[in-house]
């Protein structure tokens, strides 16, 4: 079990769903510091490094809220049950691809990889995020009102 100390917002979704600029402008509307799980690079929720994330996360001890962002932020049980409150970035697929494919020095293996089980990982760790989610929100929608969204949601649930 993590240890948390202030409550914690946790954001899940897809790879280029728009997770990290959601985070980021939250976190501006909340006055609260964003932690990246670093996570968007490997096929394994396992992978994430939670002994990592907890230092990163003792770093802000004293804040009101921390925003927690990744791609298996609610697949991974010690993440979600920290959560005081979970969102999930509901981005359509061939959006979230073509925006990480462009974001890659060589979008040849962005697609490579998604074709070769990116897919199916996606489906069986990321998206069963959605149905665990507190708020779903669409990541093709303009940042700002996203943003706005999640900000009024916090703030009817303080």
């Amino acid at each position: 079990m993590m240890r948390v100390l202030p409550p914690l917002l946790v954001i899940g979704g897809p790879a280029g769903s728009g997770k990290t600029s959601i985070a980021s402008e939250v976190g501006k509307l909340a006055h609260a510091p964003v932690v990246d799980l670093g996570d968007s690079g490997d096929d394994d929720p396992h992978a994430v490094d939670l002994p990592a994330l907890q230092l990163r996360l003792d770093a802000h001890e004293e804040a009101r809220m921390v925003v927690v962002e990744g791609v298996y932020a609610l697949a991974l049980p010690p993440i979600r049950w920290a959560a005081k409150w979970t969102v999930y970035v509901d981005t359509p697929l061939d959006l979230s691809l073509a925006r990480r494919a462009l974001d890659h020095r060589d979008p040849a293996v962005i697609l490579r990889a998604y074709l070769a089980g990116g897919r199916e990982t996606h489906l069986r760790t990321v998206a069963t995020g959605r149905q665990l989610a507190d708020l779903v929100v669409d990541g093709s929608h303009d940042l700002a009102d996203v943003a706005g969204r999640i900000h009024r949601f916090l703030l009817t649930r303080a």
